[in-house]
């Protein structure tokens, strides 16, 4: 049981350690991105004509504070909304080509950094750690 205390109390020293310096790198992380601008055109990228609401649902957010964040993206040329073509009144969303070029320039740093930090690790390391993190993450809900 100790063993196991030890390794809990090391698991949370690591978790405040690494929010706490994700978030002194935060604006060097996204280029000229906000994390919620990123997390919003990743998902936009990653998942073919998502809706608002499928966002707010994702992230847990207000449906509000979406529309006034997709507005942004909007506004800054990086996505679009268009029209579902069998529900006028649903908007889909999709990246324009800037957001796309953004969107990719941003990940190809990311990957960069995170190639960095594991480059010394053995390719299995890096394959549990992925799993491991992924499980740990996607669990919490």
């Amino acid at each position: 049981m100790a063993a196991r205390n030890d390794s809990l109390d090391a698991i949370h020293e690591a978790i405040i350690l690494f929010s706490r310096n994700a978030k002194v790198r935060e604006n060097k992380m996204y280029d000229e991105l906000s994390f919620i601008a990123y997390t919003m055109l990743s998902y936009v990228g990653s998942f073919p004509l998502p809706t608002a609401s499928d966002l707010a649902e994702r992230y847990g957010l207000e449906k509000s504070t979406v529309s006034r964040q997709l507005s942004r993206l909007e506004d800054d040329g990086l996505l679009r909304r268009v029209t579902h073509p069998s529900r006028p009144r649903t908007k889909l969303l999709e990246l324009t080509d800037t957001g796309l070029d953004c969107l990719t320039r941003v990940r190809k740093h990311q990957r960069e950094g995170l190639e960095k930090r594991l480059g010394r690790w053995p390719d299995k390391d890096v394959e549990t750690f992925g799993r491991l993190l992924w499980r740990f993450v996607t669990e919490l809900d």
